[in-house]
């Protein structure tokens, strides 16, 4: 597992030039030559001619379909075939977004205008990595309308900075890998200024000159908890944080250890008994001291690593109205097993459904791999997986063929819909944005984000964007995105364009460029990467006020 400040190739180039403030002036990118680049790369997508066959045979061919637009019209519709459960129902028109003034000032009327989007049935306090439990990219804020500026950046001398976390007006953020100020920060989400500072846990547990992987999660009481492993091979400490004293009244012990994620009202704990044969998912209470209930229906983690079917035995989980989700490798399932999607009742632990219509992917005369549901997510009221083989069996070896995403009724398991595969084309990542699904999709080369309506999966608009186009998240029905571009002194650290865009129309609403130095904005937001749900997560987060707090390699900032 990847810490997002680890050493690597940047971090060795960030040394070599230097450690440089991670912003500069603000600039705007000319929408106009934003334009340009679009349509001609949409008039190229339109123009090439796909190979490979669709092999439902129900409706239009997606190739055809998606060469009926005209070339170099950039509103003309692109006919795009959906299914409704496991059949194709109909063929739905999805237009190039408009990136003119007029269009850009009517989204951001419409998004300053509408009244709070109520993000998620998510009531608990706990495993806000991504926002909500729900594991939606979607914050509950209102939309970034403008390109946010520097409010303020602190640089106190940490060197590896835990990913922030947000509990009332404070950023709790820290490093033990540092000469001085080590420790749990409280700052100011005003100022940036500290409020309280806590060193003791770096003397404790060997962690002084390292950085680790802390876990935050606000609980019921309004404390924060802090998971933090040790470097001296004692158990991982579970210190309890007044956050209005600035100190550590208690210390946890857990009725259940192992690998923990706060989700919900709960926390789940995995563990496995290679006896027993079995992987085993158990709930404990606030407080960790009381097992609530356990889940002992999924099945050991796969042996060889080395297999290019290898995955965890559990997925990162969501949850939202009491339902858990997470995929895993269920017992019911015939070897060789893949992950698929469970509904766990969260009071009980009972599994309430699971979905068994997984397509095959590949086959031999002996073996049938399945579709593995990836990592899921709750969004419009749906629980939502990627689902792979679409387009039919290939043999063992070859990339799956055909890729969907499929939405589910979370308390019955009934399929809502499933979005129709297109040939050649993979599923990267995807958020939630509004009454949207913002999906990025990759085909030969080329990368587009497409918006789903997230009421029948119908696609409304699809944008074509450059290969190095990050998907991150959303707020108040806006999303964002990055891409890494030449740094502006011509130096060889990329900096970043950072981008806000309407979800309901896929309209540009701003660009600005963010001095790359030490910086690590794209980092950690795909649902697709196994690491993405760990206890911490990216290096920023979006406030209830709207604003952008982050960390860098060496301090913490706010963007508004």
């Amino acid at each position: 597992m990847r810490h997002p400040f680890s050493h690597s190739p940047l971090l060795a180039a960030l040394l070599a030039v230097g450690i440089l403030s991670p912003f500069g002036a603000v600039q705007a990118q000319d929408l106009g030559g934003m334009f340009k680049r679009v349509a001609r790369q949409a008039k190229q997508e339109v123009q090439r001619k796909v190979e490979d066959k669709v092999v439902d045979t129900a409706t239009k061919p997606v190739d055809e379909a998606l060469n009926d637009r005209k070339p170099g019209n950039r509103n003309t519709p692109v006919a795009v075939p959906v299914q409704k459960g496991n059949a194709v129902v109909a063929i739905r028109a999805a237009a190039i977004p408009d990136d003119s003034p007029a269009a850009r000032e009517q989204a951001i009327a419409r998004l300053r205008t509408a009244p709070p989007r109520h993000v998620c049935d998510d009531d608990a306090k706990m495993g806000r990595v991504f926002g909500t439990s729900c594991a939606s990219r979607e914050f509950p804020a209102p939309p970034i309308l403008a390109a946010p500026q520097k409010v303020w950046e602190i640089q106190p001398g940490w060197w590896g900075v835990w990913s922030p976390f947000l509990v009332g007006n404070l950023v709790l953020t820290g490093s033990c890998n540092n000469d001085g100020n080590e420790g749990i920060s409280a700052l100011d989400a005003g100022t940036g200024k500290t409020v309280w500072r806590i060193a003791s846990i770096c003397r404790e547990g060997h962690r002084r000159g390292s950085t680790g992987a802390v876990g935050f999660h606000e609980l019921p009481s309004g404390e924060v908890l802090l998971v933090y492993p040790r470097n001296d091979g004692g158990p991982t400490d579970h210190y309890v944080i007044d956050v209005k004293a600035g100190r550590i009244v208690r210390t946890l012990t857990p009725a259940k250890r192992g690998p923990m994620r706060g989700v919900g009202d709960v926390f789940t704990v995995v563990t496995q008994s290679t006896p027993d044969a079995t992987s085993t998912m158990t709930a404990l209470g606030p407080s960790l001291d009381k097992i609530l209930w356990r889940n002992d229906g999924f099945m050991l983690a796969m042996t060889n690593d080395l297999d290019p079917h290898y995955k965890p035995t559990f997925s990162a989980p969501a949850a939202a109205g009491g339902i858990l989700f997470v995929t895993a490798r269920g017992k019911r399932q015939p070897e060789p097993a893949t992950r698929q999607l469970h509904a766990i009742d969260m009071r009980t632990g009972a599994t309430l459904w699971r979905h068994d219509a997984q397509p095959v992917t590949e086959r031999n005369p002996k073996l049938a791999y399945r579709s593995d549901d990836g990592l899921p997510m709750v969004a419009g009221g749906k629980a939502i997986i990627r689902v792979q083989g679409l387009l039919g069996e290939v043999g063992i070896g070859r990339d799956p063929n055909g890729e969907g995403l499929r939405a589910f009724d979370p308390r019955s398991g009934a399929v809502q819909w499933t979005t129709q595969a297109v040939p050649g084309q993979a599923i990267a990542n995807y958020i939630a944005a509004g009454d949207m699904l913002v999906v990025d999709v990759e085909s030969a080369g080329n990368r587009e984000l497409w918006g789903y309506r997230l009421g029948d999966g119908r696609l409304a608009w699809r944008r074509p964007v450059t290969q190095g186009t990050r998907l991150l998240a959303s707020s108040g029905g806006a999303f964002y995105v990055s891409e890494r571009v030449p740094a502006s002194d011509g130096k060889s650290v990329k900096d970043f364009r950072l981008q806000g865009l309407d979800g309901a129309t896929g309209t540009l609403l701003w660009s600005t460029i963010l001095p790359g130095h030490n910086l690590d904005i794209d980092e950690r937001w795909s649902i697709q990467d196994v690491s993405g749900g760990n206890s911490q997560g990216p290096s920023w987060r979006i406030g209830r006020d709207g604003a952008i707090y982050g960390v860098t390699l060496k301090g913490a900032y706010k963007l508004q």
